[in-house]
Formats: C-alpha cells, structure tokens, sequence
C-alpha cells in the first residue's frame, strides 16, 4: 500500500520544499510505486486532508493559527519530519526570542497587530517531531536516507 505523504510550510522562505522538487524528480520513478503524494502546495492547489503515513514540514510556528495547524496536522499523521534548519532550530525567526525587554516592548504592537505568539517556535516546540532533517536547504543524500527509512 502506497504510503500518503504530505509536505507543509510554515514561517520560513521556503527553500526546502522548491528543492524537494528536485530530488522528487530524480526519484520519482523509485518513489511512485510506493507513495501518493497527497497534499504539497509548490506542486498541487491547496485540498482538504484526513491523515498522512508521512509528514515534511518546514518553516517556523510564529501564529496561533500556525500552531492550530501543526496540532492538527500531528494528530493526523502517523510520521513527522521537520526539515531544514528553520524547522529544526526556529532560526532566523526564533532571535526575536532573545530581544532585550526594551526591544520586546518596541516590538510588542507589531506582534500583537499580526497575531504572532510571544515566541517563534521550532517544529519540535511545538508538537512530537518523529525524525529531523538539517540543513538549508536540507542536504540531498540526508533526505533520502531518513525518508527512504519511512518508506518500508
């Protein structure tokens, strides 16, 4: 059975998932036989989802809505992955979390205006991460190796 394998962004510029593309194209004859690509929004519109075998995610929570998110999405998906160095560490987007108290306070009124949380959260800050990938953009043969790992 084909494992359904979604791929989702967050905060973050990304860099990683234009790359998947490339290394999805250089596999794609391997990978077809044992994947359906259910839900990634650099290649198909945006769909409705119920549960993923397998999840990639990329980017920073920096929303209560990101973070709604992510815990919707790890209650459906039996695998998840953070890719890339924002997933895995929060950087760039987490250094607001070291401001001083007199920078916090000059930035106060803009996180509140986007609806930010007071911290940018790393995938694994904010819900189970099952396997991590680092990287930016994720390097090729470290991708395949811990994907490829889930596809049995």
């Amino acid at each position: 059975m084909k494992k359904r394998v979604g791929i989702f962004s967050f905060t973050c510029d990304e860099g990683c998932s234009i790359y998947l593309t490339e290394i999805f194209n250089q596999k794609l004859l391997e990978w077809l036989p044992k994947i359906e690509l259910a839900y990634f929004l650099s290649i198909k519109d945006k769909q409705e989802y119920d549960h993923f075998d397998i999840v990639l995610v990329e980017g920073v929570i920096t929303t209560a809505k990101d973070k709604q998110e992510i815990e919707k999405l790890r209650a459906k998906t039996d695998i998840l992955i953070a890719m890339g160095s924002c997933a895995v560490t929060g950087q760039p987007s987490a250094q607001r979390n070291n401001f001083g108290v007199a920078l916090q306070e000059e930035i106060k009124d803009h996180l509140e205006k986007f609806n930010f949380l007071p911290r940018a959260l790393s995938i694994k800050e904010a819900v189970k991460v099952d396997d991590q990938i680092l990287g930016c953009p994720v390097n090729e043969q470290k991708f395949i190796e811990v994907f490829e790992k889930y596809l049995k």
